[in-house]
């Protein structure tokens, strides 16, 4: 439900409105690495761990304190360690351990949590939001320290395979599976609006304009600037007369959708995974507005009953967190600390003491398993869910907001992009 080829403006509102997220929970028994399709990354066995054991170690690395800060990720990560702690048993009965260490988004920041990790010798590095990741890698691969995340934020981690594993469909896949839901919805003659920046052309020219011709859909992008001025840019893309928009000026959102609106276009319209705007616009405006996630958001006016305990389990233990966070970006954390957490029990197994940096590595890229938190679908490390990205999970949950402003998901949901994947 929420942001390319990475172009920097849309990997920040990944964060920033995540609940965010461009896809899979359930009972999380221990299995093989290379057969846990039947593992789910959540539980209710009501088991703590056992203090008395050695904990398992894992780093965590994310902004905070620089000019983008997001502790909420932080938050929600710790309160997901406490639940695996509490409530799943630790890591087969041992108590799973963090390392918490910010990033102000230069490599050197992240290159010394790299190092941390290492001399503490975390056995997985888990990342919130780090937008100086890259600079990790080669410290990572040193020691054979595997990355493990919910969304590629940076294009070394979304193409470092067999060495970092992200849960979630990877960027590519949010472009296509944009198409997809249009194309269900009725459109044929999509306009697709994007700031005006290298990663941007190369997004539209390798990924949506192949995944339009694929679909039959005629598509024309249409590049614009920082801050632009919203009537004149509506104006532009409603000459050429499109049934649909598809909208990637994350900053702009809140300007560009009433100026569509205000323009005369009353098509369906694609705002990404902004969902900050929808309490700031009226009901008209927001009127076959859609939004995406890659998971199902405590906002959805409707939850699968398979996934509604895992919200639940949520939303007790981020309780006690302080009134006016970023609810998504801790309910991201606290994915990522479940899927770090089933990641060790599955590859750990009934040898969970034996388990080094070296094992994990080892046993993520086989890694898989049959339904994530919040998600209804499965991941598999073995097989990236776009060819050449380090996405082992897939899956795009759209919504609209309803009169009430809910918003509510769209049938058929999450999105297949099984026919446009190359």
């Amino acid at each position: 439900m929420r942001t390319s080829k990475f172009a920097a403006g849309v990997g920040l509102a990944a964060v920033l409105a995540m609940g965010t997220a461009c896809g899979s929970g359930g009972s999380g028994g221990a299995s093989n690495a290379s057969s846990g399709a039947g593992s789910s990354a959540v539980a209710t066995s009501g088991n703590p761990a056992d203090n008395a054991k050695t904990p398992v170690t894992i780093g965590f690395h994310n902004l905070e304190g620089g000019s983008v800060s997001l502790p909420e990720l932080r938050n929600g990560f710790d309160a997901g360690v406490k639940y695996v702690n509490e409530q799943l048993g630790g890591i087969n009965g041992h108590p799973l351990k963090s390392i918490d260490c910010k990033t102000d988004a230069t490599p050197e920041s992240s290159v010394n949590c790299a190092n941390q990790f290492v001399e503490q010798k975390a056995v997985l590095s888990a990342q919130g939001a780090d937008f100086g990741a890259d600079a990790m890698l080669p410290v990572l691969r040193s020691a054979k320290l595997a990355e493990i995340g919910a969304f590629p934020l940076t294009p070394g981690m979304n193409a470092a395979v067999g060495d970092a594993f992200f849960m979630q469909g990877s960027a590519e896949e949010g472009y296509a599976a944009n198409l997809i839901q249009l194309k269900k919805l009725g459109a044929s003659k999509i306009a697709v609006v994007m700031v005006d920046a290298p990663t941007s052309h190369q997004s539209y020219d390798t990924i949506i304009a192949p995944a339009g011709t694929k679909l039959g859909l005629t598509t024309k992008v249409f590049y614009v600037p920082a801050q632009s001025d919203w009537s004149v840019q509506a104006a532009t893309v409603l000459a050429w007369g499109p049934d649909a928009l598809s909208t990637y000026v994350a900053a702009d959102a809140l300007a560009a959708v009433p100026a569509f609106r205000s323009a005369g276009f009353g098509g369906y319209l694609s705002a990404g995974s902004n969902i900050e705007i929808v309490p700031k616009l009226s009901s008209s405006l927001l009127d076959k507005v859609l939004f995406s996630a890659s998971y199902y958001l405590p906002e959805f006016a409707s939850i699968p009953a398979a996934v509604q305990p895992d919200l639940d389990a949520f939303t007790e233990y981020t309780a006690g967190l302080p009134a006016g966070g970023s609810v998504t970006q801790r309910q991201t954390g606290f994915y990522t600390a479940l899927m770090a957490a089933q990641a060790l029990r599955d590859i750990g197994g009934a040898k969970t003491d034996q388990l080094t940096a070296e094992v994990v590595h080892t046993g993520m890229a086989t890694w898989k398993g049959a339904r994530e938190p919040f998600r209804t679908n499965g991941w598999d490390c073995a097989k990236p869910t776009w060819p050449g990205t380090t996405a082992c999970g897939t899956g795009n949950v759209y919504a609209t907001p309803g009169a009430d402003k809910k918003l509510a998901p769209l049938p058929d949901q999450p999105v297949d992009i099984s026919s446009v994947r190359p």
